[in-house]
């Protein structure tokens, strides 16, 4: 059947109770056609998904076809998870980042992790940072007739001779042009200035924020982020990471802008990642001076934000423990990454003020990337084994980790290890923790006598 030349999207997971259940739609079929339509992404399919009838053209593994008819109510999702939210292909980089992480991966990690995926599709479903750089006119157009609102945007500099240096490339000198035919369009963007030191840092940072602080309030909020930087740079440009006085000096001026944008906008706009200032030795702001805390995912605000949840968790877990006169006891091993390490050291001694007998060991892992690499979401399941065999946690001692380190479907770390792997090459049960403030009070101190 000719319908079946469509790629089509793999439907990974049937919701129970749906409509896709109910007409027995299976993990492995695609969908090739809903209401006339062939989707290439998520986006056409949720477009077509908004009705009360669907007719649907169906392909299994095999490449056997059958057709569906149904009804639901039009707000009402069809019930499948599909395993990408791209259908075709994913729009891939060509772009040569000085600073490219990918270009600097250790190898044996898994292979999804070296494709550079700039696809505009993914800025809109799932905050991914694209460069703008690869989009065909059609591309645009169906932006603009969409209204695909927000995108992620790396931006990194204004200055087109500063941007051809960062990007290795003469077609990303341009991006203020394209920014402003996005506010044009009432197309708001988050963006994101990676920052090098010596390159797109001083006044070259200064007329980046004075340029995007124009675009405002098409530009929703903008994060200042340091170079990542691993062991695997070999046959990349020298690059180093921030000084402690270098990273002050940013810190700095975000705050002058802050000020500045905070009198006119009413909005901070600009925000520096946890990173930065652990790297000048600087308090984080409070909560608060996040405001809505758009930048998660580039680790800005992330640390502000647990504290605040386990304090508030840790108090209201107090209060309930005294009123039943009980005190937790018992053995934590908390393993995390260099960064959060320092942090977690912080929280240990408000969790030892309150419950005494409560051990508490925060154990950094290093991670395979390299010395220079501390966030905990880049330690493999390899790193893990090596740690606990160098160096065993106490008999009895309960040993946890952030959910950060694996996969959320999957369940696996960066190098293909699973949860259960890494638990029988130690020996020892691991439990996963979510990084919420309030997950870790319940990781560390519930099941001892009182619950929160």
């Amino acid at each position: 059947m000719a319908k079946a030349a469509a790629k089509g999207g793999e439907i990974a997971r049937v919701i129970p109770g749906s409509p896709a259940k109910k007409v027995k739609l299976q993990p492995g079929e695609r969908i090739l056609e809903i209401n006339q339509v062939r989707p290439v992404d998520l986006i056409d399919y949720l477009a077509a998904e908004a009705s009360d009838r669907l007719h649907l053209f169906v392909a299994g593994p095999e490449g056997e076809t059958r057709e569906i008819r149904l009804e639901k109510a039009a707000e009402e999702p069809l019930g499948v998870v599909f395993t990408s939210a791209v259908f075709d292909r994913v729009k891939t980089c060509r772009n040569r980042c000085l600073f490219c992480f990918v270009d600097q991966m250790p190898p044996g990690l898994r292979e999804t992790l070296y494709v550079k995926d700039d696809d505009y599709r993914l800025s809109f479903l799932q905050g991914s940072y694209i460069t703008l750089t690869n989009l065909k006119p059609a591309d645009w157009e169906r932006i603009r007739r969409l209204h695909l609102s927000p995108l992620y945007i790396s931006i990194h500099a204004t200055e087109p001779e500063i941007r051809r240096k960062l990007f290795r490339s003469p077609a990303a000198a341009e991006i203020m042009p394209y920014l402003k035919k996005l506010a044009g369009w009432g197309v708001s963007f988050h963006g994101q200035l990676v920052l090098c030191p010596g390159i797109n840092d001083g006044e070259v940072l200064f007329r980046t924020l004075t340029d995007l602080g124009g675009l405002w309030p098409a530009l929703a909020s903008l994060a200042v982020v340091p170079v990542g930087l691993t062991a695997y740079r070999r046959g990349l440009p020298e690059l180093r990471t921030f000084a402690p006085e270098e990273a002050r000096e940013v810190l700095a001026m975000v705050a002058s802008f802050q000020e500045k944008f905070l009198a006119a906008y009413g909005s901070r706009l600009v925000f520096a990642a946890d990173e930065l200032y652990l790297l000048a030795g600087e308090e984080f702001p409070p909560l608060a001076g996040y405001e809505d805390l758009w930048q998660l995912t580039n680790g800005v605000g992330l640390w502000a934000l647990f504290k605040a949840e386990f304090l508030r968790s840790l108090a209201g877990f107090s209060a309930n423990c005294q009123e039943r006169g009980y005190s937790p006891t018992g053995r934590r091993v908390v393993l995390t990454g260099f960064a959060a390490a320092k942090l977690w050291e912080e929280l240990a001694g408000e969790v030892q003020k309150v419950f005494p007998r409560i051990s508490l060991e925060i154990r950094p892992v290093p991670s395979a990337f390299g010395p220079e690499v501390t966030v905990a979401g880049l330690v493999t399941g390899a790193d893990i084994i090596r740690n606990l065999r160098e160096q065993e946690a106490a008999p009895g001692a309960t040993i946890l980790l952030p959910a950060v380190m694996l996969r959320r479907e999957e369940g696996d770390f960066l190098d293909g290890y699973s949860l259960r792997q890494v638990e029988e090459a130690v020996g020892r049960r691991l439990q996963v923790v979510e990084t919420t403030g309030e997950a870790a009070v319940r990781a560390l101190l519930e099941g001892e006598g009182c619950q929160r």
